[in-house]
């Protein structure tokens, strides 16, 4: 019984209510998902890690430490009209979600969604949405290790 409810009850949460409307396009010409759970982020982690070089590379590492679900949907190909109802469903869902950031990059905006706790230093279910794409990081990400990155990009 508890199997049964546990679906259940994620489902009512912006990403159980997210992941539903993935699975609801999944199939749909033009739309392509990657879906990795804790086993396939497990290995890539454990084949970057074999792979780090230097202090840098390990401290990027230790941003992806506690990501449990990483999910992509691209529908760059789709037809205009079944990415405009994605769209509006997506963002029906995303209304209950706190923005964290919006940017404009070109003539894209990317939203930024999730979950911070009261200090705001861990980040949790996050959710880009930048053009023809969809990226929903399930786990928690801690924030000083994302601007350690940013900063380590910019030199």
């Amino acid at each position: 019984m508890v199997l049964c409810l546990v679906p259940t009850a994620w489902a009512g949460t912006p990403t159980g209510k997210l992941r539903t409307l993935v699975n609801e396009f999944r199939d749909e010409p033009g739309f392509e998902v990657v879906d990795m759970g804790p086993l396939a982020l497990g290995l890539i982690r454990a084949a970057a890690r074999t792979e780090a070089k230097n202090d840098d590379d390990r401290k990027a590492l230790q941003v992806f430490k506690d990501i449990k679900r990483l999910t992509i949907l691209d529908f760059s190909d789709a037809e205009a009209s079944r990415k405009e109802k994605f769209l509006r469903k997506a963002k029906r869902v995303l209304a209950d979600e706190e923005m964290l950031m919006e940017a404009k990059d070109g003539g894209e905006t990317v939203r930024i969604y999730g979950l911070s706790n009261a200090a705001g230093d861990i980040l949790e279910d996050i959710i880009l949405l930048a053009g023809d794409a969809l990226i929903s990081v399930r786990g928690k990400i801690r924030a000083d290790l994302i601007g350690e990155l940013v900063n380590q990009a910019e030199k």
